[in-house]
């Protein structure tokens, strides 16, 4: 089988793995966790890394889905804080993740501070270039100026969800990306290529916001967010700026009644 076609089954097997274990049983996502474990046996060097990967995904969701239901239900807090605490629930992922790190590591490195002198684009590889600080200036500007009209400013506990905001979006965040632009981008862009790698690290981030309540169509919507993210993250060569973007896009969420 040549490099390409390699690329593209294990492309669909990880956005397949991503769908089926939020849409069936756990003995489904464990046997589909089994079965490309098992692919890994069989496999050559070129393709280990990425295959336990998936494998640890799998896995990885079972573990984040108990510890969300442990934070959720285990714990005498407001409905706020239990969304909140939920999201660490994300360390599920992370901690195979980066064991795997350690031992199959990653030419390509995105756990890092990253660059906001570097340059980017509007369309990560079009458009006029801008330096990584103005582009999020303008980002952050034009993201509060699009949320304004869905966000009631004179609700009497505006602060109080303003406070619960910051505090999820500065948790989910740091989480999230160091799963998904840390890791997941880091493993795939070495296997996949930039482009590539970015698009389906995009389309696995987007999809899997299923399992947390949101729509297919939202979570598409996501998978396009990803992509400039991503992109953010490849181009500074780090973790911090798409951590910026993130935290602004999370606390406006907040604000807009999408988390809470």
């Amino acid at each position: 089988m040549n490099k390409t076609n390699t690329l593209f089954i294990v492309a669909i097997v990880f956005v397949t793995s991503v769908i089926l274990v939020q849409t069936t049983p756990i003995y489904i996502g464990l046997a589909a966790a089994l079965l490309v474990a098992m692919f890994y046996l069989f496999s050559s060097n070129d393709n280990k890394g990425v295959l336990l990967t998936i494998t640890l995904y799998i896995a990885g969701f079972w573990i984040s889905f108990y510890l969300a239901s442990f934070f959720r239900y285990s714990i005498n807090a407001s409905a706020e804080t239990e969304i909140i605490l939920s999201r660490f629930s994300l360390l599920g992922y992370i901690a195979p993740l980066s064991v795997l790190a350690m031992i199959y590591k990653t030419k390509t490195n995105y756990v890092s501070a990253g660059s906001f002198s570097s340059t980017v684009r509007p369309l990560i590889w079009r458009g006029f270039p801008e330096p990584v600080w103005r582009f999020l200036i303008v980002f952050s500007l034009v993201a509060i100026a699009s949320f304004s009209f869905a966000i009631d400013f004179h609700r009497e506990d505006f602060y109080l969800l303003l406070y619960y905001g910051l505090l999820f979006a500065l948790v989910n965040s740091v989480l999230e990306e160091l799963l998904w632009r840390g890791y997941m981008l880091s493993r795939f862009v070495d296997y996949f290529g930039e482009k590539l790698g970015l698009v389906v690290t995009s389309l696995g981030f987007g999809l899997y916001h299923y399992s947390i309540g949101f729509p297919w169509l939202i979570c598409i919507s996501f998978s396009l967010f990803g992509m400039l993210m991503g992109g953010m993250a490849i181009k500074s060569n780090g973790l911090l700026p798409v951590i910026v973007m993130h935290f602004v896009m999370n606390v406006l969420f907040a604000l807009s009644g999408m988390i809470f």
